[in-house]
């Protein structure tokens, strides 16, 4: 019966501080910071920094609609007034009015009263970070014909200022509407709980002054000389009695999360025991450190246990921070001592282990694997999209962009401007390049049958070079009498420029790989002579002075050909070439 009695009739609940006022004093803390930051920054004191409190914004919009609700007529008037609005239709009956003449409540003579709320300044300096005088200037000479009005106005509707605004106190205090609560008794703490028992006399017991003290399942007697106390001792013989002077209690408990437990006292001797906490410092290497904050709390304030007296000391451990804390305490009693040695204590040994949440942590971060995912691909599709686009749109230049569309004799008179076409001599061209160069083909071009020629040995240079020169006087002769002069004209001058704007490309291109170091052939390049223009980087920069310089060269050129091959044509006369230099 006893044990049924014991057991708590309702279910034992933890109890945890409420999230939403933690983050509330968190957010009040650092908006403070935030606030005196920024004044620092600024160099200005903070309460600069708030906008429509010290001008007093709200106060001077109260006293003007104070001021235009005790001008209003009382009586309904033709509409004239901004605050009055137009006559309605109305006719509830044949023999009623047609119109009715709409009047506010302010009309009435019914205005409604004004009720001044603000802020504390308590609350201003605590929350709000208001500190400080402000240095900001008004403009009191800007709305001085205003003010005079106004006052002017208020003093001669005073009356009806009164029954409208009947108390206007200070802004800075709150107007706490209701009557004023009553004071609260004060708190008076509870009476200890008290159990008499019946002690046993026998013959030669003495049982005037017993010392006795109960922790948790431990069982503590002071002997004193000639005292029996066989029933005190019966209770150390018990089963559940534990042998130990030393307790030691375990937290773990997420961050921020309060763990507690309970150490039970009961005096059941016949002397009151005072006792008082102490702390117990050590140096061991597989101790941690003790923390600079506090983690464990409990009440340390000295205390009494009267006989028969029982209490329940809680402890609690919470951190922000996560780790492994350790406290050792000692509950030391000032009026007895229970043990034969000062080297017996009765010690606390408190350990906390401070966790992360395990699962708010996955869960963060899968959703921010979601979101780098979702980026990610989103930018993969975007590069994708833009390099579609891009080849689309753009046209990437060929080496030869007429090379199916012309003929032999235009892609020959093409290449070599100053140069007619005569079909046996380039048939002839042709095959001693094959010769000298058996596993590639001519691509029609002088220039590179003279490279050719120039890689070869003293005996056979000077060989083809017998033969291209007679070749090239052939060529140079014109074997078209038909064609009119300024044909030709146009017809050299329109090839050469042709020339001139494969260079731009083509150099371009040359000087980029040069530079960068790109792979040769890679037209992965999508980037045109008009683009370089619009880019900004340095490397870019320096191509375009070198682009800038070549194209210099090219156009130089091309003017002096040009000029020399109009004159040749109006002359009826061709120059000697020197192949070695051309």
């Amino acid at each position: 019966m006893q044990n049924q009695e014991s057991k708590p009739k309702y279910k034992v609940m933890e109890v945890y501080p409420d999230r939403e006022l933690l983050v509330w004093e968190k957010w009040i803390e650092i908006r403070k910071e935030e606030t005196l930051h920024l004044a620092q920054k600024t160099d200005r004191p903070p309460a600069d920094l708030t906008m429509n409190i010290l001008e007093k914004i709200r106060e001077d919009k109260e006293r003007k609609v104070v001021l235009e609700h005790a001008q209003i007529e009382k009586k309904p008037t033709v509409r004239g007034y901004l605050w009055e609005q137009p006559q309605r239709l109305k006719q509830c009956c044949y023999y009623g009015p047609v119109y009715e003449i709409q009047r506010t409540k302010e009309e009435k003579g019914l205005p409604r009263v004004i009720q001044h709320i603000g802020v504390p300044k308590y609350i201003q300096e605590t929350e709000k970070g208001i500190i400080g005088v402000p240095e900001r200037k008004p403009c009191v000479n800007l709305d001085h014909e205003y003010m005079q009005y106004r006052e002017k106005r208020e003093q001669e509707l005073k009356e009806q200022i009164k029954k409208i605004d009947p108390f206007r106190p200070d802004i800075d205090e709150l107007l706490v509407r209701g009557s004023k609560p009553k004071t609260p008794p004060p708190k008076i703490p509870p009476l200890p709980k008290v159990t008499l028992s019946t002690v046993i006399t026998r013959g030669d017991e003495a049982t005037c002054s017993i010392y006795a003290l109960k922790i948790n399942n431990s069982l503590f007697i002071k002997d004193i000389h000639d005292q029996k106390i066989s029933h005190l001792r019966a209770m150390q013989n018990e089963s559940w009695h534990e042998s130990c002077n030393t307790w030691s209690y375990y937290f773990n408990t997420p961050i921020s999360r309060a763990g507690r437990c309970k150490l039970y006292l009961q005096n059941p001797g016949t002397v009151m025991i005072k006792y008082c906490w102490k702390k117990i410092k050590r140096s061991l290497p597989f101790i941690p450190e003790e923390p600079l904050e506090q983690v464990f709390f409990f009440n340390k304030n000295e205390g009494s246990l009267y006989p028969g007296q029982e209490k329940e000391l809680c402890f609690t451990f919470i951190s922000d921070k996560p780790g492994i804390y350790n406290e050792i305490w000692e509950l030391s009693t000032t009026n007895v001592c229970f043990f034969d040695t000062l080297t017996e204590k009765l010690v606390i040994n408190l350990t906390g282990d401070s966790v992360e949440n395990i699962e708010r942590l996955i869960r963060k971060a899968r959703k921010l694997e979601g979101k780098i995912n979702h980026v990610a691909s989103r930018n993969i599709i975007m590069s994708l999209i833009d390099d579609a686009i891009t080849k689309a749109v753009s046209i990437k230049p060929e080496a030869y962009p007429y090379k199916k569309l012309l003929l032999e004799r235009d892609m020959f008179i093409m290449k070599n401007p100053v140069c007619f076409y005569h079909q046996t001599e380039v048939t002839n061209l042709r095959d001693l390049y094959s010769e000298m160069q058996p596993n590639e083909t001519w691509d029609l071009s002088i220039t590179s049958w003279r490279s050719a020629m120039v890689e070869k040995e003293y005996d056979d240079r000077m060989k083809y070079y017998e033969l291209l020169r007679k070749s090239h006087l052939h060529l140079l002769k014109p074997w078209f009498e038909d064609d009119d002069l300024l044909q030709d004209k146009y017809r050299a001058v329109n090839i050469l420029l042709g020339q001139l704007f494969d260079k731009f490309d083509y150099e371009y291109f040359r000087i980029r790989q040069l530079i960068l170091n790109l792979p040769e052939g890679d037209m992965s390049e999508t980037t045109t002579v008009s683009n370089i223009f619009l880019e900004t980087s340095p490397m870019d920069f320096t191509i375009r002075n070198i682009f800038y310089v070549k194209m210099y060269e090219h156009v130089a050129t091309t003017m002096e050909t040009c000029a020399g091959i109009l004159s040749n044509l109006d002359l009826n006369r061709w120059l000697q070439f020197d192949f070695c230099r051309w």
